[in-house]
This record gives C-alpha cells, structure tokens and sequence, in this order.
C-alpha cells in the first residue's frame, strides 16, 4: 500500500508465497526520525508475497490495530509483518488483533528496527541497509515457515496429593471443598508427616485438618501407599498407587508433592551418651509431654548446639535457627531455674521480617545464655559436659549438661529420588524437589499440572507452608477448572515416514516430551507429548534425518532468513583492494542475546550496523549446519548468544550449544577455515554493554586479514 493506502500486486510469483502486508512503523520520530520509512515501505513492496505495505505512526495504537485488521481482511493478508520496536513489547497485541480479523496469531512477524537501528544507528548511514535487511529476514520467515498445528486435549478436574503433613492436608481439604475429587497418598500408617517437628504450631492445625479430610465425601485417603508408576499428560495422568501388596490405577488430572522434609537422624556413634543427647524433633516430644502434663521440665542443665554440621551444608539454617531458639524459650517457660545455653556459629534468618530477632530478645529476657563458637573449634560433648573454645580467649569453656540438643540437618524424604524420577523433576545440590514453570514467552508458560510445595523443595516454617499451600490450591483450582487444556509452544512435530527410531531426540528433550513408540513393525519411532513439549528445539538438531521441525523455527524458515540477511549489501564491491568491515550474523537466544540487545538499543549504546540479528528460541536450537550457511552465504562471522550456563530457560540448550560449537570449530580449523569466524558468547538479558561490547571484540578478532580470502569460499 503507497502512502494513499492503495494495495498494490507485485510478487511475480504471489501464487507460491502467502499473501503477506508489510507495516513501517514511524514510532513518531523515534523510528522516521532516523530512518526513511517510505523507502523502508517502498523496498518492502518489492519483496516474494508482499501484496500490501503502509507506513503507521503508531501501529500498535487502538486506531493502528483497527487499520491492520482492516487491511488483513480487504486483501485477505495470510501473513503480516510489522517493523517496529522489539516483539517482547509488542508482538501479543499484534497477534491478537490479528486473530480476531480471521488471521492465525503466528502469522504475524513483528522485527526491530527501533532498538536494533534507529536508536543504535542514528548516524551511521548503514542503518538504513541493515532495516531493510532485518524487514526482507521477516518476511522470508514468515513465507518458509509453517503454522504450528493446534494441539488441545480434554482435563480431568481430579487431582493426586502426595504427603499429609500441613500443605497436603491444606491443599486437599481446599480442593474437596471447591468440588474437585481428591487421593491423598501417605506412606505411614496414618496421617500428619513430619515436617511438624520443627514448623510453630503445625501440630495443631495438622490435627484439626486430619478430621476435615478423613470425613470428606471428596477426598480418598490410601495410608501405607506409594506411587509406583506415572504416564500420561498434563491434565490426564493415569497413575499407580501402590498399596502394601495392592496396585490401584487412577486417572487424575494434577498431581501435588507435599512431602516435606525430615531432621537427619542422630547417629549414636559420635557422642558417648545417646540417652542425654537428642535431636530438635525429640526434644520437641519432650517439651509437649511436660507442658501437657503441667509439670516442670525435669532437666537443670540444656544445652542446644546450632549448626552442628561441620561441613555446615545445613538447607534449612534458618529454620533450625528459629526452631533452636523456640525451644530455648519453652524450656526456660516450663523450668525458669534451667540454665539454658545456645551455642552457635551463625544465626540465620529468612528475611527481613523473619521472626529470629524478636525470638532471641525474648530468649535474653528470660535468661537464655547464647555463645558463640568458632568453625574451626566446633563444641565436643564429653560425657559430662559440652567443651567449647571461648572466641575471644581461646581459652577452653566446660558447660555441664544433662540435655544436649542438636540441630540436624534437614534433608529430603527418602522417596525423593523415586518422586524425582517418576515425575520428571529436577532436584537441587542437597537433593530437594525443584518445581518446574518453563517460561515460554512473557506471561506464558508451560503449566505442568505438577506441583511441588512445602518443604519438599525448601524447609520453611508453618506460616511460609500454609502461604505456598493457598497459592498451590489457588493455581490448582484454576487448572483443574478448565474445560480443556492447551498450548500454544511450538511443538516439536515429527514425520513418521522419515523418522529412524535412532531415539537421539529422546535423550536430550529437557522435558522428556519424546517416546520412542513400538509400531506394527519392529521398527519404533519417536512420538511428541504435544502439552509437555517446550519447542526448544533440541531435538530437532540431533536429528539425523531431518525428520523433526520446530514451526517457527524449522530449518527452512531459518535458512531463507540467513538467505536475506544480507540481501541489501551482497552486491556491494568487494575486490582485492577494498576494506571492508566484516558482516556479522547473530543468532540470538531470546532470553538472553537478542534481549541484551534491546537493551543496548534502549540505552541508546551505538555498535555497527553491519550486524544482522536473528532471533532463536533457545540457544539449543543453535544448528552447526546453519553456521556453515551463514559462512557461505555472505557472512564474514557468526555469533552465537546464549543465555549463562545454568540460566537457560529450557535446562541445559547453552551446554549442548557450547559443545557442538567447540566439535564445528575444530572441523572449520581442519578444513582450513579460521574457527575465529564463530564465536559463542553467554550473556545475561540485562547486559546491554556486554553485547556491543562482545560485538567490537568479535569484529575486532575477525579483522579484514583475515577475512579477505575467506569470504571468496561461497
């Protein structure tokens, strides 16, 4: 469309391309201010499909929206692409008007001109070249790539709930109460768990819960049980509970972990009277029995030891912290003439409103005695009394004792490997569960309907489990209340006719998304879990067959925007004697390259303008084949930007990149190509400097020597 809105037909060879509109947006002055947009409009128009262009001033605005969903529907538009600002800001509105005018949401293409040219390269007269490159990369993409097919499946609004201490129980009895039928599974001959040893008050309201549940129509209780086996997908998971030597199948739709934690017990062997010394769990026994039964506690001298690991590995300090100075007081309130003494390395809190500080003035006005000791002189329980070094003098301190109470580390349950396992959760350093949410998009992400809460992943205390219990129901209610389930990830696709069975997908989805399924033949193939896959895109690069496509981010939309990538500057003269600086393509996790390169862009941070930036969904899409294309087909360098190891949004895509990049460089290095020409590079998100700054490195390594006679290869 010229400036007088009038569609205009130009595509010799419209029939093959989708019908595509192309829109310049002027952002006022931001963008027209730097850029011409009616030649940016105007170069557009000449581009395979492209049967409609505009320039807006704001197309993002309520009147821009209406006027694209005018034109999508006048020029039956099959595919439009936006130049604008970065498509973290704006793509969602832009689908979604699309959407409503009939048009699929992901065909709609939004690229940066404005963080990643006007507002880079105010003066630097290859801007102009470099936007009409990245608008020509849009609609290339838009072209090859496929639509990703729609994948929605049926929910079941029944849910499975491991473990009856404070959260488990908590979260059923919400649930029952909401309508929704409830299991809940506890491995011990009857309900309440563990965790209440060292959680304020737990007991009590463990208690009065166990009374709701036992009596609830919805809610089935299975003591002595386990789960044994998990298959399915989110919302329809088919589950056997293994009952003493009975096996039950249940179809749920959620599955919750409220397992909790557990003190480790006390080994005998390290201290010389067992009897005298117990761990905070029976000590707690100890001080309910007394103040039930109203009497005093019969101990003079109590001694409790914080921090008693010496490797001081201890998960849950700070609630071992809080819990050792409680008992302190509960012992000096049942028997105020008890010396109470609280030795400790470190106090920990859990913030700053934890309740430690205002606990230990308490513990001070009644008398509790805290001294402190030092890692390397850790306190030595004789058979009379606890030795310690005093910290100031060295000088050897004997406190007599006929309690010592330790503090033991708090560790995950002993079926946490086994739930690990069947649950496909990843668990941290001291083996605690880690609750997957895989951010697919900004607000959007993969709800697995499996649930990790309380102390399974991190001891905390009764008021941390009971707030993590209301959000846990809360986001249950809402996925167990809906009438089907859906995502809107790329899902990984793979053809049946193509596919080998080598099972390479398998091992390296993050998400164990792919199963090799046995066929009619002997031969089994690789099958996608569509509501588990995350389209990181993993899978489809250690296929040997090509068999699996990523829509989106498949190699045919990737290569056509290699292919345009330079489509501005491929004719320019490069003979002998010119000096030319070297072009550089980007492949730019989302995450965290092409949005450290918005923020360059934001903060205004210039770098040349012979960078081409290719947005990838995750660095383990980073293809060693499309490398090689880009080297061929006009690129001097490639980089490669992912995000920091342990930081990538899909697992481990910046490991795999990393080491498929250092197997392509030493093959480069073999076939006589300088490695140097690749380059993998971990930023952060928020590091624009660190971008530009990785850019003029790398444009600097590159140098026109060594270019020269490489770049004549393709």
């Amino acid at each position: 469309m010229g400036a007088d809105g009038i569609p205009h037909k130009n595509s010799p060879d419209l029939d093959a391309s989708p019908r595509t509109g192309v829109l310049v947006c002027e952002c006022g002055e931001e963008i027209a201010g730097v850029l011409d947009t009616t030649a940016l409009r105007d170069t557009a128009a000449d581009l395979p499909g492209v049967i409609y262009t505009g320039c807006e001033a704001y197309p993002c605005s309520k009147d821009g929206l209406l006027r694209m969903q005018q034109a999508i529907t006048e020029n039956k538009l099959e595919r439009v692409l936006v130049a604008g600002c970065t498509p973290r800001l704006v793509e969602k509105h832009f689908r979604d008007a699309a959407l409503s005018a009939g048009l699929e949401a992901d065909g709609v293409e939004v690229v940066d001109i404005r963080e990643h040219c006007a507002f880079v390269h105010a003066h630097d007269p290859g801007a102009a070249l470099k936007a009409a490159d990245l608008i020509a990369m849009g609609v290339s993409r838009l072209a090859a790539t496929s639509m990703p097919f729609p994948h929605s499946y049926a929910l079941l609004s029944s849910a499975l709930i491991i473990g009856s201490g404070l959260s488990g129980l908590t979260i059923a009895n919400s649930l029952a109460n909401a309508g929704h039928h409830v299991t809940l599974i506890e491995s011990a001959l009857e309900l309440g768990g563990t965790s209440h040893t060292f959680q304020e008050n737990a007991k009590d309201l463990i208690d009065s819960l166990i009374e709701l549940v036992s009596t609830h129509s919805n809610i089935n209780v299975l003591l002595d049980s386990r789960l044994t086996q998990v298959a399915g997908s989110p919302g329809s998971y088919e589950v056997i509970i293994t009952s003493g030597n009975q096996a039950k199948t249940l179809a749920v739709g959620a599955i919750v972990v409220a397992t909790g934690a557990k003190p480790l017990p006390l080994d005998g062997s390290r201290y010389f009277d067992p009897l005298c010394v117990v761990t905070h769990a029976h000590f707690a026994q100890e001080l309910k029995g007394a103040a039930t039964a109203g009497d005093d506690l019969a101990m003079q001298d109590i001694v409790l030891i914080l921090s008693s690991e010496a490797d001081g590995e201890d998960h849950g300090s700070h609630l071992s912290s809080l819990t050792g100075v409680r008992q302190a007081i509960q012992a000096k309130q049942l028997n105020p003439a008890a010396n109470v003494t609280v030795l400790f390395r470190e106090l920990f809190s859990a913030g700053e409103n934890h309740p430690l500080g205002e606990k230990i003035q308490q513990a001070k006005e009644l008398g509790v005695t805290f001294f402190r000791y030092r890692a390397e002189t850790l306190p030595v329980i004789a058979d009379k009394t606890v030795d310690i070094a005093d910290p100031l003098t060295g000088q050897p301190v004997l406190l007599p004792y006929d309690r010592v109470v330790l503090a033991m580390q708090l560790v995950p349950q002993d079926n946490a490997d086994t739930l690990a396992a069947l649950l496909n959760l990843h668990q941290d350093k001291h083996g605690f569960l880690i609750e997957e949410r895989t951010r697919l998009l900004p607000g959007r992400y993969s709800d697995t309907g499996i649930y990790v809460v309380g102390s399974a992943h991190q001891p905390v205390d009764t008021t941390d489990v009971l707030l993590q219990a209301y959000m846990t129901s809360s986001r249950l209610q809402r996925f167990l209340n809906q009438d089907s389930i859906s995502t809107s990830a790329p899902v990984a696709e793979i053809a049946q006719e193509t596919c080998t069975g080598c099972g390479n997908c398998v091992q390296v989805c993050p998400v164990s998304a792919i199963q090799l399924i046995q066929k009619d033949s002997l031969l089994s193939l690789a099958e996608v879990e569509a509501l588990c896959c995350t389209g990181c895109g993993n899978c489809a690069v250690v296929c040997p067959v090509n068999a699996i496509i990523i829509p989106g981010w498949d190699d045919l939309a990737i290569v056509s925007q290699i292919n345009s990538a330079f489509s501005s500057t491929h004719t320019r003269d490069d003979t002998q004697n010119a000096v030319l600086p070297p072009r550089i393509l980007a492949f730019a996790c989302e995450w965290s390259a092409y949005a450290s390169a918005d923020l360059a862009g934001t903060l205004r941070i210039p770098y040349s303008s012979d960078v081409r930036i290719l947005r990838m969904s995750c660095s383990a899409r980073f293809d060693p084949q499309h490398i090689l294309w880009a080297l061929l087909n006009n690129a001097d360098g490639v980089l490669l930007g992912a995000c920091h190891p342990g930081d990538c949004h899909y697992g481990a895509g910046n490991l795999y990149a990393e080491e498929r990049v250092k197997v392509l460089k030493q093959l480069l290095a073999d076939y006589g190509i300088d490695p140097r020409r690749v380059r993998l590079e971990f930023l952060a998100g928020d590091d624009g400097e660190g971008f530009v700054e990785t850019i003029a490195s790398f444009r600097d390594d590159l140098g026109r020597k060594m270019i020269k006679p490489l770049r004549s290869i393709s």
